[in-house]
């Protein structure tokens, strides 16, 4: 404890009756116990009863136990018999503060410092009292008085730094750690916490500098290699990156964010040897299916197809988890492995409830990309009778007669579909569906004389700026889709649309990638929006940026033939004509695959063109 409260405890214990008798102890010096237990010389604490103690020890439990009306009762009752203590004062005031009463907290303090102006834990809080408030320009002269008092204190510095941080000035919180850094020699938590919060921020130049000085002081910070990692990682130094990666894990071997981080790392890095190394420690600490997924898809995002299935079929034989024959059904669905997709979702049991009905779906969609018409619409007609209400039900089940050469009823049921309500898959479904009949303009129609019923319909109104952009009005597009931001400002797939258009058909780039920006800012790992960032980048010119950030959708979403061709681009004009082949190669496999992939009519033959221009260069050097 702080500020004379042990010395007064070891007093009573020494004149309790318990300790009566004749033996004559020695003398007690003073003086050292207070330098040993930390307490100033010249404090003006009295010493305080037993009663008084009593009081405090309540109130500190009611304290950890989060009763705050309680402990301050007791402290109260611990002034009243001893109401020159500072330390008691400054508690009182602080639990005033953790109840949000901050008038009454500053009221305390102000109290504490005529009697004692020195006391720096009082000035302390009254800096930390006077944050809260917004009081900042009072905060800062008594956190600064604070750090006078007591320099070798971190606690003054480490909330200046945050005040600093609060108002914007990073060159003001910097120098605050800086302060802390010269005052107490070989101390990192300035450092390191103002360098986490500056890695958040995105602020990765000043953050790096000070991590690197927080590891330099202690190299065994977890938190600051993992943040070092991140930040080498992202401004494209992947061999620092992983070396950062290490030392974390030296420090925690079972970390699992980062044994995955370094795995798809390494994955980057074309050694699959050490990934593999790194998840299978990973895999071995947790039998959780989203792990499991979650390697499965790190694999597949650097096209290592064979070690993606034997991760997926290893814990599928160790292991009775529904959710995993789900997952796996997910996985195979996504390398267009559709007679094995069908048969994961199959294994999902029926006792697992709606999870079934969703890998049914799924398995008829899957029944019918694999090209078994009769089975998928039987398996469609089961479900329907049994779950009509399945979102996703009536899209798919539509897309199954459309191949199986019913276009008729097809559109019949997703127009009934329609009538019931504007959910967003069937929209999307209807849109695919006019414009592979080649009649898009009969979407709009009919979403325009929709939304003139239900104006407020912002789903509708997305819905029509998707079908005009495809009919090639992309003007109109825009400016359909600005009203849903108007509506929604926070509406991050509108932001990215926006966007994208803009960039791909030649509009504002700086408006489109402020747009894009902020789409990110609310999902930083959406393929969509990484794929989107990397185009606007790849359309101005900086073709290092778009390759990096395309790099990183395809890990994110490696089976989707437009971010893979939209590499493709970026690395033949970065000069990397070898990798752009093998995008543009990759893009071509997956849309014979599943022609429905395609995003544009015409882009089968576009990548074949693009590749065998490709070739024909390499071959004429």
């Amino acid at each position: 404890m702080r500020s004379g409260w042990t010395v007064p405890l070891i007093a009573v214990l020494w004149a309790s009756p318990l300790a009566a008798g004749p033996v004559k102890r020695p003398a007690v010096d003073l003086q050292a116990m207070r330098e040993a237990m930390g307490v100033q010389g010249d404090s003006e604490t009295q010493y305080p009863s037993a009663a008084s103690y009593a009081h405090f020890l309540r109130a500190r439990l009611s304290h950890h136990d989060g009763d705050h009306r309680l402990a301050l009762d007791e402290l109260r009752l611990a002034l009243a018999s001893d109401d020159a203590n500072p330390y008691l004062m400054t508690q009182l005031a602080e639990e005033y503060a953790r109840m949000a009463e901050l008038e009454r907290a500053e009221a305390q303090l102000k109290k504490v410092l005529e009697r004692f102006p020195e006391y720096a834990p009082a000035q302390l809080m009254m800096g930390r009292v006077l944050y809260e408030a917004k009081k900042t320009t009072r905060a800062r002269a008594h956190l600064s008085r604070a750090i006078r008092l007591k320099p070798n204190d971190p606690d003054a510095y480490l909330v200046l730094t945050q005040l600093w941080l609060d108002q914007g000035k990073v060159d003001e919180a910097v120098k605050v750690v800086e302060e802390l850094g010269a005052a107490v020699p070989g101390e990192p938590i300035g450092f390191r916490r103002l360098g986490l919060a500056l890695a958040e921020r995105g602020d990765l130049p000043r953050a790096e500098k000070l991590l690197a000085r927080a590891v330099d002081r202690d190299p065994g910070d977890f938190d600051a290699w993992v943040a070092l990692g991140r930040v080498y990682e992202v401004s494209g130094r992947k061999q620092k990156a992983m070396e950062a990666y290490g030392r974390a894990l030296e420090r925690d071997p079972e970390a699992k964010e980062v044994l995955l981080a370094a795995g798809r790392l390494a994955l980057r890095m074309d050694n699959a040897v050490e990934a593999r190394a790194y998840f299978d420690q990973l895999l071995s600490l947790s039998r959780d299916p989203e792990q499991v997924v979650k390697v499965s898809f790190s694999y597949l995002a650097a096209r290592q197809l064979q070690l993606a299935v034997e991760v997926l079929d290893t814990a599928r034989r160790n292991t009775d988890e529904p959710r995993l024959h789900f997952y796996a059904g997910l996985v195979h669905e996504r390398l267009r492995a559709w007679p094995r997709a069908a048969e994961a979702f199959e294994a999902v049991p029926r006792e697992v409830g709606e999870l079934y009905f969703e890998a049914r779906l799924h398995r008829a969609m899957c029944l019918s990309a694999a090209g078994h018409p009769r089975a998928a619409l039987e398996a469609f007609r089961k479900l329907n009778d049994e779950r009509p209400a399945l979102s996703g039900l009536d899209a798919g089940w539509a897309r199954a007669q459309e191949r199986a050469g019913q276009p008729k009823e097809a559109e019949a049921l997703l127009l009934r579909a329609f009538a019931k309500s504007s959910e967003p898959d069937v929209l999307e479904a209807l849109t695919g569906f006019y414009e592979r009949q080649g009649r898009v303009g009969e979407a709009v129609t009919l979403f325009s004389n929709a939304l003139a019923k239900s104006p407020g319909d912002d789903a509708l109104l997305f819905a029509l700026a998707a079908a005009l952009e495809r009919k090639g009005d992309w003007q109109r597009a825009v400016e359909k889709m600005r009203l849903v931001l108007d509506a929604n400002p926070g509406n991050a797939a509108a932001m990215n649309f926006i966007g994208y258009t803009l960039a791909d058909r030649g509009g504002d780039l700086e408006e489109a990638e402020r747009l894009v920006k902020k789409a990110l800012d609310s999902r930083p790992d959406s393929a969509a929006f990484l794929d989107s960032m990397g185009w606007v980048h790849f359309r101005k010119g900086e073709y290092e940026k778009a390759v990096d950030l395309l790099e990183r959708a395809v890990e994110e979403s490696p089976d989707e033939a437009t971010l893979l061709e939209h590499l493709g681009e970026a690395l033949a004009r970065s000069g990397k004509k070898a990798k752009a082949a093998q995008a543009y190669a990759r893009a071509l496999e997956l849309l014979k695959a599943n022609p429905d992939s395609a995003e544009r009519k015409g882009q089968r033959a576009d990548l074949e063109r693009k590749l065998k221009l490709l070739t024909s260069e390499a071959a004429g050097r």
